[in-house]
């Protein structure tokens, strides 16, 4: 019987060491949605330090596409469409957005979800934002002190689907 078990024991972990990629999965659906929770992050060529770093963001509340999961890193997509390999401890599950967009139109934060609310505020691709709540096409968000409703189309982020 001790023979057994050690056999069962070896074949176990002999399965381990040839799992595909992708191998320690959360559970949680792919792909979907984080943000950088660090204010210096590093993005790599492949899951893990020894992979040279593609690019360093320095901007904490980022929102980013996770794209898949290898153990504990997680290979991401920037809102700028930049891929690569970032840490699971470096980020977060906040709901975060970005506006989008060229430099003009600015975006209309409006009071409630639909075309004819009233402005609150005026945002400029670039800004980020805390979503609170989706809703048929809009999104309530939250930005130094204002809350209010964007369409999902002028954000990238927690707002739209993956």
């Amino acid at each position: 019987m001790r023979v057994f078990r050690g056999c069962v024991a070896a074949v176990l972990c002999l399965w381990s060491a040839v799992a595909p990629a992708g191998d320690r999965l959360t559970g949680q659906p792919l792909p979907r949605y984080a943000a950088i929770r660090a204010t210096e992050a590093n993005l790599r060529v492949g899951p893990g330090t020894a992979y040279a770093v593609r690019w360093q963001y320095r901007q904490r509340g980022l929102p980013v596409r996770i794209v898949r999961e290898h153990f504990d890193w997680r290979q991401i997509e920037d809102p700028s469409g930049e891929t690569g390999w970032m840490s699971a401890h470096l980020l977060s599950d906040w709901p975060r957005a970005i506006v989008t967009g060229a430099k003009r139109p600015l975006r209309l934060l409006r009071r409630s979800p639909g075309p004819g609310a009233g402005g609150l505020a005026l945002l400029e691709p670039g800004v980020l934002l805390s979503v609170l709540e989706r809703r048929e096409g809009w999104c309530e968000v939250s930005v130094e002190g204002y809350r209010g409703w964007l369409k999902s189309d002028e954000v990238w982020g927690a707002c739209g689907e993956p």
